[in-house]
């Protein structure tokens, strides 16, 4: 079975699309890329409602939610792990 969208039901899908490229939550802390919100926001979440109405899937972009962040050290670990070396040698 084929199913035929209509140019307004494309529009809303592409419009519902960019907002889920900008608003994707990163996987190292949960925070929207676009927004800074916990977790999943509301643009977010209205995006995936447009397509849940229409029966579609968004497109996946490949690193969107940049896994390699997760585990990475944060910007204080490197001073504070040295400033723990050196009372520890120091006394």
């Amino acid at each position: 079975m084929t199913t035929y969208l209509s140019g307004a039901v494309r529009d809303q899908l592409r419009a519902a699309q960019a907002h889920l490229d900008r608003h994707t939550p990163s996987s190292a802390d949960g925070r929207c890329a676009g927004c800074g919100e916990e977790g999943p926001c509301p643009q977010r979440r209205a995006a995936l409602r447009v397509f849940g109405r229409y029966g579609c899937l968004p497109r996946r972009w490949p690193g969107a939610s940049r896994p390699e962040l997760v585990n990475a050290p944060s910007s204080w670990s490197g001073w504070l792990t040295e400033a723990v070396e050196r009372v520890a040698r120091d006394g």
